[in-house]
């Protein structure tokens, strides 16, 4: 080899040296944001008792629970009619009739419909809405809002009586 080309590559080896790949120096921080969980409960199979189902109904409406004489006659009047279905109708229509239940006012309602859904679906459903139907409960409040007698006693009475409620 000659000198020359002794001095091409030594030139060529000490720049690949030099101006070789390096890894940068970086300091990066990956944070968790805490996100509540209320999990994808779409999949209920499990029927609720008698005593559950008026238990949970009772503490979502009147935001205290029940005696346990006032479930026991509850169950006991569900076990003595056929139609378990009618019966929690009958019985969701005697509690929306009371002043104690506490229900949000038609306005708030109105007003702030995406957290009124979203709310109504945690209180009763124990999950938040899947956007189909966040984005058709918003369509449907907003279509009713001139029909004043549309008003958030009916909506949770529908959820109240819903399959998705009857079972856990």
């Amino acid at each position: 080899m000659n000198m020359r080309t002794s001095k091409i590559l030594l030139l060529l080896s000490l720049t690949v040296f030099f101006f070789q790949c390096k890894k940068e120096s970086t300091n990066t921080l990956y944070e968790v944001v805490e996100t509540p969980s209320y999990g994808d409960n779409l999949k209920k199979d499990k029927d609720k008792t008698n005593i559950e189902f008026h238990s949970i109904l009772t503490t979502n409406l009147f935001q205290k629970p029940s005696s346990i004489n006032e479930l026991a006659r509850t169950d006991r009047v569900i076990q003595s009619c056929g139609d378990k279905t009618l019966i929690n109708e009958v019985i969701i229509s005697n509690y929306m009739n009371s002043t104690s239940v506490k229900l949000p006012t038609r306005q708030r309602m109105i007003d702030s419909t995406e957290k009124f859904v979203e709310e109504t679906y945690i209180r009763f459903f124990i999950r938040r809405p899947t956007e189909a139907e966040k984005t058709w409960f918003i369509n449907f409040i907003n279509s009713n809002k001139s029909n004043p007698s549309f008003n958030p006693e009916l909506v949770y009475t529908a959820f109240s009586a819903s399959d998705e409620y009857m079972f856990y």
